[in-house]
């Protein structure tokens, strides 16, 4: 939980705003910052993927 917190908060998401979220929804939030930024994220299995070639 302090991760996700740490992690919106270095993308702009006030800590008192994120503090009041679902774990759920500061995971889903910082899964779109992380798709934004690149990132692969399968639902169906919770995890990251690894894009072709890494």
């Amino acid at each position: 939980m302090f991760q996700e917190m740490l992690f919106l908060a270095e993308h702009g998401v006030p800590w008192d705003l994120s503090k009041t979220w679902s774990r759920a929804r500061r995971m889903a939030a910082c899964v779109a910052i992380s798709e934004r930024k690149g990132a692969v994220f399968s639902w169906e299995t919770m995890t990251y993927l690894q894009k072709a070639g890494e």
